[in-house]
């Protein structure tokens, strides 16, 4: 709290100090359960989702169509070839950051459609995927942002950025509109860590960040949408013990950092502990089923050393499971063996995460992990 302006009277701030003898992994199972009792949390949303129990496909930072089309195709056209193209049972589509427009600090200015995207517009290419669900994408919004004009924001103009504050209608409006003219079942917040730090306000006011996302999920939860957290720091994970509709968070790196050879993405075994004691599926990031996929949009040379790996990790973290394969680069055989023919995810009870015994040595040698092991278990 050391950078907040004021710390009203009678504020109220709690803690738990939690302690298992059966291990971390059951630690972490039985803190989870306890905060979910605290907090009421159900987690029959996340049960009942369809981007986590089927299969979907991704266009995020890793994905072959992230920021780039088929050859001779607009983003419109691209789209609709990945549904009708790809012989794989979707159940929705990820549309990510390249669909809406953007202001300062390349922040979101107005969350809706690009004519020059979707030039028919995005109900009608919605119409044209024969109605098929779609997830979006959304980041930080900028300090120009079109809707300060009709709504309460707040702006941080050496920051470049601004947050609504969530006393009116804007996320109904928003989500609303999106939910009835073209078919969204998945908000995805994503970069809340910059949208946080990188922004004034939620650093000095202490009820912003808790007005900001609780406005948003009583929103999603009127219109009936999900919410997937994304680039998300402890403290949004925890809130989301208030926000049943959040039902996902992303547990990894993007998956562009694994194509360029950066560093593991695929290694979820610690993260996915605090998302799923706290009732979120651990989601790890789009993936390629194919080792070399040609021109995909990275300025270095990119390719998936282990396919099968990245099928199995995301089939056993039990959060979305989406390809994002180039169209004539898709290994179907090897993504079915992930679901049944309608795209059911065929999932473990619980997420993989890494054993006890190597999460005491990752603490002992200073967070450098000596391998990666991991356990789930599922009940026949």
């Amino acid at each position: 709290m050391g950078s907040m302006l004021l710390v009203p009277a009678n504020y109220n701030h709690s803690m738990i100090v939690f302690y298992s003898p059966r291990g971390v992994n059951e630690a972490m199972r039985e803190w989870g359960q306890s905060m979910r009792q605290a907090f009421n949390r159900t987690v029959r949303y996340r049960l009942n989702d369809i981007t986590i129990n089927s299969l979907g496909y991704y266009t995020d930072n890793g994905g072959y169509y992230y920021y780039h089309t088929e050859t001779e195709m607009n983003y419109e056209e691209t789209i609709i070839s990945i549904s009708h193209k790809i012989s794989l049972p979707f159940n929705y589509i990820q549309l990510d950051s390249w669909w809406y427009y953007k202001g300062i600090g390349d922040g979101v200015s107005e969350w809706s459609p690009r004519p020059d995207i979707f030039p028919d517009g995005l109900p009608m290419v919605h119409r044209r995927l024969e109605n098929l669900p779609l997830a979006a994408h959304n980041r930080y919004w900028a300090s120009d942002t079109i809707y300060t004009k009709k709504y309460a924001f707040v702006i941080d103009h050496a920051n470049g950025k601004a947050l609504p504050k969530g006393n009116d209608s804007f996320w109904i409006d928003l989500l609303g509109e999106a939910s009835r003219d073209w078919g969204l079942i998945l908000y995805e917040q994503d970069w809340l860590n910059v949208q946080t730090i990188d922004f004034t306000p939620t650093r000095t006011d202490i009820h912003l960040g808790h007005q900001w996302l609780t406005s948003m999920g009583k929103a999603a939860d009127q219109i009936g949408v999900n919410i997937q957290y994304c680039m998300s720091l402890p403290r949004h994970a925890l809130q989301a013990l208030e926000i049943p509709r959040v039902t996902q968070a992303r547990v990894s790196d993007d998956y562009a950092v694994h194509l360029r050879q950066q560093g593991s993405q695929w290694n979820i075994g610690v993260s996915s502990m605090l998302a799923d004691a706290i009732g979120l599926a651990p989601y790890k990031d789009v993936f390629w089923s194919s080792s070399n996929e040609p021109e995909a949009p990275y300025k270095v040379p990119v390719m998936e050393p282990v396919p099968d790996r990245e099928i199995l990790i995301a089939t056993l973290s039990t959060g979305p499971v989406t390809p994002g394969d180039a169209i004539n680069y898709t290994d179907v055989n090897r993504i079915m063996r992930c679901c049944n023919q309608r795209g059911l995810i065929l999932k473990p009870d619980r997420p993989i995460t890494l054993i006890d015994a190597l999460v005491a040595d990752w603490a002992q040698n200073n967070g450098v992990a000596q391998g990666e092991l991991y356990s789930t278990r599922s009940t026949l």
